[in-house]
């Protein structure tokens, strides 16, 4: 982690330095140069000014081939009469290289043509020469190439020592907070440093301080969970396992009164005995329900493709041969397939429509559905049933152990099982919901959290 970290910031570092170097030197010579020729360019101007009576009285003597000796400010010169005819003038000067030195002398010379009168009427006139500041030009350009030259190598080595010194600091910080990130090693502290970083790694320090505390709590608090969890486990284990004996014996005394004793009960005594049995039959029920969701709840899961289309249609044949004589239809949609366990996904199954065969008793064509639609991210599967259905407005109590939205004189019950459906489905990661009204049925929908290839293809078929 530390390459990837310290890279860009060594990167960085290095190339700033290198800009610094650069721009700082290259800027120095450009300034210097540009008043070395500001003050080149007055020179000449002065010197162009100093000959110009000299090469006045040489055109007037006719000397026009020799005017301009010694004189190399002035590029050329003219004298007009008052009438503005030309008296003489210097030969025009050899054409300048067209170099860049020669085009930006140009431009720093004098743009004017200096011109005089006098008493007389004629016109002097004399044109600044360019080439003396060509020449100041040129040998700036090779100074300022030869700087930034000098000033690249400088400025890299520059960075190269920036850039060692700040690893240096950086990759020790950047190598602990990479092994705290991965190993979760709370107990490890980043070395002391001075100035920013070294304040930064106090900070560091204070936090991961705080993380250890905080996980070291989380830590204790889980242990002490863990082992309240399993003290109350083994506590309803042995309630309800010690339970079965004394309502068994409850369940059989009662039944010897109801046979052996049966002449001498009347009516109320035998009403009395038959609601004992049936509320032992009930407790068992409710016994049995909890043992079931207590296994749900510590089995290990065994993760693996499951056909819970094949597993419905097991669930409903066993229905159908639960009671023959009902006109039940099963819809039934092939292809939905998950990852999970197989057990406690058929105990989800046959939970649902198990129910679903309960609460559709009382139609004359009864229908139960299961199947599969996409919602968001995950296929989500659902059994539906056209029964009593309920209130939506309690649907949230549905999932709650031992809670019913209907009387055991109309559907016995438990309300057990879509607790245990809840459980199943949360430790696959999914959950369970329900939507339904009253006298219209009601849907039960449930995901994994996971799903196969082949349920992918079905749900997007």
């Amino acid at each position: 982690m530390s390459n990837r970290v310290s890279g860009p910031i060594e990167q960085l570092a290095w190339i700033t330095v290198l800009l610094v170097t650069l721009v700082g030197v290259t800027g120095t010579l450009a300034v210097v140069a540009c008043i070395d020729i500001v003050t080149s360019r007055r020179e000449l101007a002065e010197a162009a000014a100093d000959g110009a009576a000299r090469v006045e009285r040489a055109l007037r003597a006719g000397d026009t081939e020799h005017a301009l000796e010694g004189i190399g400010a002035i590029a050329a010169a003219r004298l007009y009469a008052a009438d503005g005819s030309l008296i003489a003038q210097t030969p025009p000067p050899p054409p300048l290289r067209p170099a860049l030195s020669t085009r930006l002398a140009a431009r720093f010379a004098a743009a004017e043509i200096v011109c005089s009168r006098n008493p007389a009427g004629e016109t002097f006139c004399t044109e600044p020469a360019a080439a003396p500041l060509a020449i100041r030009v040129s040998w700036w350009f090779r100074v300022l190439g030869a700087g930034a030259l000098a000033a690249l190598l400088l400025g890299a080595a520059a960075g190269a020592l920036v850039r060692r010194a700040l690893l240096r600091r950086i990759v020790p910080l950047a190598d602990s907070v990479s092994r705290l990130a991965r190993d979760h090693d709370f107990s490890h502290r980043i070395p002391a440093a001075a100035g920013s970083l070294g304040t930064l790694g106090g900070s560091i320090n204070t936090l991961v301080e705080q993380m250890q505390e905080r996980d070291t709590s989380l830590r204790r608090r889980s242990l002490e969970l863990e082992a309240s969890n399993k003290d109350l486990e083994g506590f309803a284990y042995a309630v309800v396992h010690d339970l079965r004996g004394p309502l068994g014996s409850i369940d059989g005394f009662a039944q010897a009164l109801e046979e052996d004793h049966k002449e001498n009960l009347d009516d109320l005594g035998k009403e009395c005995v038959d609601w004992i049995r049936r509320g032992c039959h009930q407790m068992r029920e409710l016994i049995e329900g909890l043992m079931e969701m207590g296994r749900v709840t510590r089995a290990e899961l065994v993760h693996d493709e499951v056909d819970l289309s094949s597993i419905a249609r097991s669930v409903a044949e066993t229905l159908k041969q639960k009671a023959p004589d009902r006109q039940v239809r099963f819809e039934i949609r092939e292809g939905a397939r998950t990852v999970g366990d197989a057990r406690l996904l058929r105990a989800v199954l046959e939970n649902l429509m198990n129910n679903a065969f309960k609460f559709t008793r009382n139609r004359d064509e009864a229908r139960i559905e299961f199947g599969v639609v996409r919602n968001g991210g995950d296929p989500t599967f659902y059994v539906r049933d056209n029964g009593a259905g309920f209130d939506q407005s309690h649907a949230a109590k549905m999932f709650r152990p031992f809670q019913r939205l209907h009387s055991t004189r109309d559907f016995e019950g438990t309300g057990i099982g879509l607790a245990t459906v809840q459980k199943i489905v949360m430790r696959h990661g999914g959950k369970a919901w329900a939507e339904g009204e009253v006298g219209k049925g009601a849907t039960i929908y449930f995901t994994t959290g996971s799903e196969s290839p082949a349920a992918r293809e079905m749900v997007h078929a």
